[in-house]
């Protein structure tokens, strides 16, 4: 077992909302990630993938609790350490259109990392045009602007700029998710192959079960700021524990018309995370709660080997 490239131990991100009431959107989370691996992280909107994501790429700094990355605790960076931190950490944006400024040539989008880590213009462009055929453009590409591509050349873009630094780890925030589904397989294939040449460690951040299911070696269930689950990706979706994440199974569509599966429906929407229920907070659309569950919160906990839950049941 390698030691974990990424090491998230309670962590915490809350908003003060104008209102006076704090919005928990990550509350409390814990998980690592080993050199080379897919984490692969799902869970309905709202529930805080996103701003963990954010959180850990030093967007938003941490309420409480820590993240390390190659052992250091990345809120107590020198200034140093973070230049460098910058460099080993990227992220890959969900909007394609948004996250690519329309003002710039792919070309200098692409090479604004590169400029920053002072390299010379020549050093620059020689790299630019490598990045854009390895993500499947063509050279010409860097003198055009983001509105000439497609949202999949877009994306690819993204991916070219992340990559422009060398990065170890990359956190990918719903980056299909935008795309048409013929392009989807598309790109997450190409973020496979890059992963395979380069040894990259993924967050594959998602809202579609079946392509990180595809994508993943382990995958975290996320329900309104907390993990209620996390396990290797073929046991998760052979056998989920968590009622959450048997709910989530159950709608994915199976390739097989003769199939049979029952839908879970669950009842109601998710509380607000400013204003959580007691005890657990799955316990209002659970179809299994019992009295423990408004009393108290249930603890993380190994159930099994490598099987992590958030459930009275276990």
């Amino acid at each position: 077992m390698t030691e974990p490239l990424v090491e998230v131990k309670e962590l915490k991100k809350y908003f003060t909302l104008g209102t006076g009431l704090t919005l928990k959107a990550v509350d409390g989370v814990s998980f690592s990630i080993r050199k080379g691996e897919t984490l692969g992280l799902v869970g309905e909107s709202g529930c805080g993938k996103s701003t963990l994501g954010r959180t850990l790429i030093r967007i938003y700094e941490s309420t409480e609790g820590e993240a390390f990355f190659k052992g250091q605790n990345i809120g107590r960076l020198s200034r140093q350490e973070v230049k460098r931190f910058n460099r080993d950490v990227q992220m890959i944006f969900q909007d394609p259109h948004a996250s690519l400024n329309p003002r710039m040539k792919v070309g200098d989008i692409i090479a604004e990392g590169l400029e920053i880590h002072h390299l010379s213009k020549a050093d620059r462009m020689g790299r630019v045009m490598e990045l854009l055929e390895q993500v499947g453009l063509r050279r010409e590409h860097a003198m055009r602007f983001p509105h000439e591509f497609s949202g999949g050349q877009r994306q690819r873009i993204g991916i070219a700029r992340a990559l422009a630094v060398d990065p170890q780890f990359i956190i990918a925030d719903e980056p299909i998710s935008a795309l048409d589904v013929s392009i989807q397989a598309q790109v997450v294939n190409l973020l496979e192959d890059l992963q395979a040449d380069r040894g990259l460690t993924y967050l594959f951040i998602a809202h579609d079960l079946s392509m990180v299911k595809h994508i993943s070696t382990r995958i975290g269930v996320m329900y309104l700021g907390k993990l209620v689950e996390l396990a290797n990706s073929n046991e998760l979706y052979r056998e989920p524990l968590h009622p959450y994440t048997q709910a989530l199974l159950s709608s994915v569509p199976v390739p097989d018309p003769t199939a049979v599966r029952e839908r879970i429906v669950l009842q109601g929407d998710p509380p607000s995370p400013a204003a959580l229920p007691s005890g657990c907070r799955f316990r209002t659309r659970c179809a299994h709660v019992k009295p423990e569950c408004a009393e108290s919160e249930p603890m993380w906990k190994e159930a099994a080997p490598g099987r992590w839950v958030a459930c009275h049941l276990y």
